[in-house]
């Protein structure tokens, strides 16, 4: 079984050459690898990122959909938001670190 540090460390490589270990599977990291984003492509990642996106019994929904329809507080929507993009964005472990932070601060203010 493989530590966390191991985990973190494969999930956040950051090698020069083209790495079975990346986040980005198989992609380089090289700065000339990198393809500019357009206005239309910045604007859809700002406003419909991909990784809080999901398409349930045919209807498009959004952790923001969500959060809406369950009345969620800050703490419970971000918790939300880290567990339902937790790998796509940032490192699996990180997001769902975040999550748990997130709700033990929720369980925090609910104790006060």
């Amino acid at each position: 079984m493989k530590s966390i540090e191991e985990i973190n460390h494969l999930e956040n490589c950051e090698c020069d050459v083209t790495c079975p270990n990346c986040t980005e599977k198989y992609r380089p990291h090289t700065e000339e690898a990198k393809v500019p984003l357009t206005g239309e492509q910045i604007a859809d990642a700002v406003l419909k990122p991909n990784y809080y996106k999901a398409v349930i019994k045919g209807v498009e929904l959004d952790v923001y959909d969500i959060s809406d329809a369950y009345n969620l507080n800050n703490f419970k929507f971000n918790a939300l938001k880290y567990i339902l993009r937790a790998g796509k964005k940032d490192s699996l472990i990180q997001d769902l670190k975040k999550a748990i932070r997130c709700l033990e601060r929720n369980i925090e203010k609910e104790m006060l």
